[in-house]
């Protein structure tokens, strides 16, 4: 009877051998490396060093991206992009991964129009730095004044959500000023030269406006909007490749501790990369703030603002604002 019963042992030992081969296959085939995802070879992510983006500025200067991830056997490019739109449309094409200094205006737009990006970290606020500029010939003092002018400005970003607000505040509406979809870049000199009677513009395009005799501050953007702008990777490229957008966070951190600790050399550096002299950016220098944390009060703001963008029309009345927003942000990086 005994010799009968070992075939059955030896059956029910394969059997739980087997099974359990089976289990931690499965647990491991939860892992995005082992779901026959390629090695990660190359990073392309996106700069732009205006309005006075600190970290692009430093990491440009030191190539502390490079190297560090050279050491891990990856290649890193970055690629110069300034607009919320052209950063969107590079991310949808995979002609970049990691976009920085991305508003959140165009975040949320491009999100809740099939977009598949994430919000993975915080880059900058800077309120102060953007502002109301008119003509000094154009008459216009005050937010009531700016009523029938044109107005320049990027259209569908954190500046187009700022002027409407402004608006509002004096019973204005959209309908009552004549928008021009103008890159910031192009608005100052269209608004020096008298192409348009104002413009929406950030620093230091603000101050060299102003400092030129042809352009006054009418009003800055703070309390009426957060001038948050965000780090945001494609979705399938952060879940794919966690560890190397934790890393990439914390190399931009780094930027950001230098410049603090190595002021006087940050403004030389962000003088000759800006064309500014180190003093005016020493004098910019507080208007922004860096910082790579979302909070529960950043998240809150960024659906009241998504809520006011589907209520001017921005986004489908079908859409579940607060859903869009959860989906968005991912904090699981930081």
């Amino acid at each position: 009877m005994l010799r009968r019963r070992k075939p059955l042992i030896y059956l029910l030992c394969l059997f739980l051998i087997l099974l359990g081969i089976q289990g931690c296959s499965t647990e491991k085939g939860s892992q995005p490396e082992d779901q026959g995802i390629p090695t990660l070879t190359r990073i392309n992510a996106s700069y732009s060093t205006r309005p006075i983006n600190v970290p692009a500025i430093v990491a440009l200067d030191q190539l502390n991206f490079e190297k560090a991830f050279q050491a891990e056997g990856i290649d890193f490019k970055w690629t110069e992009i300034a607009s919320g739109p052209a950063q969107l449309e590079a991310l949808a094409s995979k002609s970049i991964d990691i976009s920085t200094s991305m508003n959140y205006v165009s975040a949320l737009l491009a999100k809740a129009n099939g977009n598949d990006i994430r919000v993975v970290a915080g880059y900058s606020q800077f309120p102060e730095g953007i502002a109301i500029v008119a003509g000094t010939d154009r008459n216009v003092k005050t937010l009531a004044d700016l009523k029938g002018k044109k107005i320049a400005l990027q259209k569908g970003t954190m500046l187009h959500e700022f002027l409407i607000k402004a608006l509002e505040k004096e019973n204005l509406s959209p309908t009552d000023v004549e928008m021009v979809a103008m890159e910031s870049v192009d608005a100052a000199p269209a608004l020096m030269g008298g192409q348009i009677d104002a413009a929406i513009l950030p620093e230091p395009l603000l101050t060299k406006v102003i400092s030129s005799g042809k352009g006054i501050l009418v009003q800055n953007a703070e309390g009426f909007i957060t001038g948050q702008t965000f780090i945001v990777a494609r979705s399938d490229f952060a879940l794919n490749h966690p560890e190397a957008v934790k890393r990439f966070i914390q190399l931009h951190e780094e930027s950001i501790q230098w410049a603090e600790q190595n002021k006087e050399q940050f403004y030389t550096i962000a003088g000759e990369q800006l064309k500014l002299e180190p003093k005016a950016v020493e004098v910019l220098y507080p208007k922004f703030v860096f910082s790579t944390q979302i909070n529960l009060q950043m998240i809150h703001e960024l659906k009241e603002s998504a809520q006011f963008l589907q209520k001017n029309g921005f986004i489908k009345s079908t859409v579940n604002t607060d859903q869009l927003v959860d989906d968005l942000v991912d904090i699981s990086f930081l």
